[in-house]
């Protein structure tokens, strides 16, 4: 490799990450404006989701001492759980947002 060679190829190496930084930081209004018409709200001001351990966790809470038989997924913006207790079946729903 030659001296010129190996001065180009370092010099593109170090624009490359400029140009993608400076590329992502042009975003402007319309950016966000294209996102609240995607989802109905801005990407700021989107609720957190919990995730489904966490739901677990509120679940058995709310259980109290029910046994845990398994989850049956989202339903809309819920996770539902199955637990038993005294032979009977309790299904209890967490919301998913925060």
């Amino acid at each position: 490799m030659t001296r010129l060679t190996a001065i180009l190829l370092s010099a593109l190496i170090a624009a490359a990450p400029m140009s993608v930084a400076s590329a992502q930081d042009r975003g402007g209004r319309g950016d966000r404006d294209r996102d609240r018409d995607r989802g109905g709200q801005s990407f700021e001001r989107q609720e957190r989701r919990i995730s489904e351990a966490e739901a677990q966790g509120i679940a058995q809470s709310r259980a109290r001492g029910a046994r845990f038989v398994g989850s049956l997924g989202m339903r809309g913006d819920s996770y539902v759980f199955r637990f038993e207790r005294d032979g009977q079946i309790i299904d209890i729903s967490v919301s998913s947002r925060g």
